[in-house]
């Protein structure tokens, strides 16, 4: 964390007040939500989205609240300026409470940049088997994807792309997925909004490829799809952007895949270290297309705009 003050239900806060009771089960079991947004040459990216996500995450999973649409962009102005920050991401987080409203908090953490060069050279990802409960909702219940992310981050990964039970890659553990079919133009695709949270980046960069006369259609991607040579991967999140995947890396990855999409699943199983050790992780290439990067451009573009029309 950085910064001298939080948000604490609204007001400015000392850090110290941010406490909750060890047998505040409502905490420690992780009843809550939370979004994180950036701050970029003093412009708040997408609050009013970040917002009305946040209170749909709240409903979605019955949390009682006193926040107002409105409130947490007013709040989060304040900490900003209380701070003097102007270059680092804002975390908002809600916890809920049996039989009494929410406490929510907003504080500050530096920025989080990937390198330059990643975005030339793309990622790696791991594909880990797992389901996120309630999707569509931002939760604080974060087990599945701590356990993928630190496997994937083990290996010298970006991120780890779930697999649902059909074989199909749904999100990221902390960034959607968007694919473009190699040699069709116009066209981005990303798996359905029903199987993963609808990230900002990704709603505002279906705006930002509208503008530009890019279509996006929502189709799931199957594994056989992402591994068979015909379509780019990219990930979108606030800090990736968006983000180019250049391999893809799993314990015994299309194993198992029909050349024509079966639907047959690989063995996607939660990696462990001895069976890494035992050579069962593969790698497979994932080359980059044109509507990728033209992805990529066109939302630096957006971004830059928007800032420029949002800075203090």
């Amino acid at each position: 964390m950085i910064g001298t003050s939080i948000i604490r239900n609204g007001k400015l806060a000392a850090p110290a007040e941010a406490v909750f009771a060890l047998d505040d089960v409502d905490a420690t079991y992780g009843y809550g939500c939370y979004e994180t947004l950036k701050v970029r040459g003093g412009a708040l990216f997408f609050s009013e989205f970040h917002e009305e996500r946040l209170l749909r995450s709240a409903a979605i999973l019955g949390i009682g609240h006193s926040l107002r649409p409105g409130d947490m962009t007013k709040a989060l102005g304040l900490l900003l300026r209380d701070n003097g920050a102007t270059e680092c991401n804002v975390k908002v987080m809600m916890i809920g409470h049996d039989g009494s409203p929410a406490d929510w908090y907003a504080f500050l953490l530096p920025p989080v940049l990937p390198a330059a060069s990643a975005y030339e050279r793309g990622v790696r990802c791991l594909l880990f088997r797992g389901e996120r409960h309630f999707p569509a909702a931002k939760s604080l219940s974060m087990l599945l994807s701590t356990i993928a992310y630190r496997a994937a981050s083990g290996l010298g990964c970006y991120d780890a792309l779930l697999v649902n039970g059909r074989g199909e890659i749904t999100e990221g553990t902390r960034t959607n997925v968007v694919y473009a079919r190699r040699g069709e133009p116009d066209v981005l695709y990303t798996p359905p909004s029903s199987v993963a949270l609808e990230g900002i980046t990704r709603r505002t960069l279906i705006a930002a490829l509208a503008e530009a006369g890019v279509r996006t259609v929502e189709r799931p991607l199957t594994i056989a799809d992402a591994l068979g040579g015909g379509f780019s991967l990219a990930l979108t999140s606030t800090s990736s952007r968006v983000m180019p995947v250049r391999s893809l890396s799993g314990a015994g990855v299309g194993a198992s895949v029909g050349a024509g999409g079966s639907g047959e699943e690989a063995p996607l199983e939660p990696l462990r270290a001895a069976s890494m050790e035992a050579g069962a992780e593969r790698r497979v290439a994932v080359e980059s297309c044109a509507e990728i990067d033209r992805a990529r451009l066109v939302y630096d573009a957006y971004l830059e705009r928007y800032a420029s029309e949002h800075r203090p």
